[in-house]
């Protein structure tokens, strides 16, 4: 029963009044809120947010209802014993979720690690897991609907990948098959101290029709520090996490509990061989996705800077009649395009585990139109443009024109209310380099809406007389209208028939445009507007979006997961070695995640 007094505490203080704050803190709360306040470790937001759940707490009603916090207090001997905490705290929470234990698999890490043991979420179990004890999350998160399921297979029907793609022999397989994709990405954790915890490579899997929270939409895998792995033709860490990790994405296609391999029979996954693992629905792994980095260090697929052949879905190299450079609409490299089965026979293929899944091959890329475009094509585009402005355009000094430019573009976001935006522009270091031709640095968010504050910019200083001016103009259009297609069909998995047409247009001409400016400049002796080798791959991305629309499949939500995870491998590698901080960092995330698909339900 809640207190007479307390009541009346909650009663005088429910309105908008700072008095308590104004006679002294007195609750040891409030004390240790405003400390961590102070000291920059809380935000004021989250001081109000836990002080705001405190007083719910005591507003309520019910017997035991400070039972949970009562046990959170006493963790470690009431705090006598600070290092038992965690101990003790992990202890209690853990049969609290629903979701799977962490696999526990022994890899060999390089020396002086060795072998150790290691924590994955497998694929096969947390779709079981989500679909039979996580129902509103299973429809939030993997599959909203039987009808967008089929509908779905609909739109891809045609995409090239699905060319003999063994789904097809199913029965009914456009009613049971849920599109899946996984992503690999790097993490820098910084801040610790140690050589070993730079860069943490994470994996993550995903349904292709889930929406929701990027938390609610990505769920991690395994992760691990790039440096401690050990190179092997047959024991590597990497082989064979990709070999437990095609294990897992076999007996999601086959729709059931695994018989063979990695389980032991009498354990009660084990038990569970040969029945269904969520109601007859499966998984088919449809979208691998990565930066082109990850694609090629951990995917064994072409560098992007190869000049025999830089592209994973094509054979286009790039001088000759097949170079990628060539954006005409009868271009070569696209009677070049990779088929399914030319690529399986093709003997220079990865040989990666995940190509060794039903209807995986390099056409199962999906190129991140955000590195691709954002963080690629579009910085050149965009830094020589701005080039141009302070150089060749404006009257003044270089410096007095980025200041110039810099106060147009703060207007125009104001003015058109620009979501994401630059903090500043106002140094000619952000778009010029030391050599080689002008970059626009930024993020990707920064970079995709800055399109239209460029045109802008441009339109209120051309020279409308001049060819080369009308062709920028023209080109800025076109990188604009396609954002506007992109967002104006936002919540579609394809674009529609006739937004396709347009989008694959724009994209073409954009580029063809920027080629010519390209070859102009040379012949002026100046290097501006770099093609590389992420304006064919923007290209694909284009054509391909009748089918997968380049928002289904950026990596917007994954660099935000890396974010996310960040903040939690940098908890767990204190103190724990780099191998044993993934073991640390299932259970956290397991708990974490219940906590979250809980509140779903």
């Amino acid at each position: 029963m809640t207190r007479p007094e307390t009541k009346q505490r909650l009663a005088k203080s429910s309105g908008p009044t700072d008095h308590g704050l104004e006679n002294g803190v007195k609750s040891c709360l409030a004390q240790f809120l405003l400390s961590m306040f102070a000291w920059g470790h809380f935000s004021p937001q989250r001081v109000q947010h836990i002080a705001a759940l405190a007083c719910k707490d005591f507003a309520k009603n019910e017997p035991d209802w400070l039972a949970d916090l009562e046990a959170l207090a006493s963790l470690g001997t009431h705090g006598a014993h600070a290092n038992n905490i965690h101990r003790d705290l992990m202890a209690k929470m853990q049969a609290l979720p629903r979701l799977p234990e962490p696999f526990h698999v022994k890899l060999k890490f390089a020396e002086p690690l060795g072998w150790q043991d290691q924590g994955i979420m497998l694929p096969h179990e947390m779709f079981s897991v989500i679909c039979h004890k996580y129902p509103k999350t299973w429809r939030k998160s993997v599959l909203p609907s039987e009808h967008k399921l089929y509908e779905w297979w609909e739109h891809v029907e045609e995409h090239p990948q699905m060319l003999n793609h063994p789904i097809k022999t199913r029965d009914q397989w456009a009613r049971w098959g849920v599109p899946l994709a996984i992503h690999g990405d790097g993490v820098p954790i910084t801040g610790i101290g140690k050589g070993w915890c730079k860069l943490m490579t994470m994996f993550t899997w995903s349904s292709l029709l889930g929406s929701g929270s990027t938390l609610d939409m990505l769920f991690w895998i395994w992760s691990v520090f790039d440096k401690l792995c050990h190179t092997g033709d047959c024991d590597g860490t990497m082989q064979s996490f990709y070999a437990i990790l095609k294990w897992s994405f076999f007996w999601l296609w086959i729709g059931k509990w695994p018989d063979e391999d990695w389980y032991n029979p009498l354990s009660a996954a084990g038990k569970k061989a040969g029945s269904f693992l969520a109601c007859g629905f499966f998984g088919v792994l449809f979208a691998i996705e990565g930066d082109l980095e990850y694609l090629t260090l951990h995917l064994d697929l072409p560098r992007h800077s190869l000049q025999s052949g830089p592209c994973c879905l094509c054979r286009a190299t790039m001088r000759g009649d097949n170079s990628w450079a060539d954006f005409r609409a009868n271009a070569a490299w696209l009677s070049c395009c990779w088929a399914p089965t030319e690529w399986l026979n093709w003997p220079n293929r990865s040989s990666n585990a995940l190509f060794q899944l039903p209807g995986a091959t390099a056409v199962s890329i999906a190129l991140d139109y955000m590195h691709c475009k954002y963080l690629g094509s579009d910085m050149y585009q965009f830094g020589s443009v701005l080039y141009m402005l302070c150089y060749f355009v404006l009257t003044g000094t270089p410096l007095e024109n980025v200041h110039s430019c810099w106060a147009f573009i703060k207007e125009f976001y104001k003015t058109h209310n620009t979501g994401s935006r630059y903090r500043y522009l106002n140094k000619l270091t952000m778009f010029c380099r030391k050599s080689g031709y002008p970059k626009l640095r930024g993020k990707a968010n920064e970079i995709r809406h800055f399109g239209a504050a460029l045109l802008g910019l441009w339109g209120a200083h051309m020279n409308g007389a001049l060819e080369l001016h009308r062709k920028v103009h023209l080109m800025l259009k076109l990188h604009v209208r396609m954002e506007t297609l992109l967002t104006e069909y936002r919540d579609e998995s394809a674009l529609p028939p006739a937004a396709a047409r347009e989008f694959t247009d724009a994209c073409r001409n954009m580029m063809l445009l920027c080629t010519q400016l390209a070859e102009h400049f040379v012949q002026e002796g100046e290097k501006l507007f770099d093609i590389t080798s992420k304006s064919h791959m923007v290209m694909h991305s284009a054509i391909l979006s009748k089918y997968l629309s380049p928002r289904r499949v950026w990596r917007f939500a994954g660099e935000d997961m890396m974010g996310k995870t960040q903040i939690l491998a940098k908890s767990c590698v204190r103190g724990t070695s780099g191998a044993a901080a993934t073991v640390k960092f299932a259970k956290h995330y397991r708990l974490g995640l219940h906590l979250l698909f809980d509140g779903h339900d």
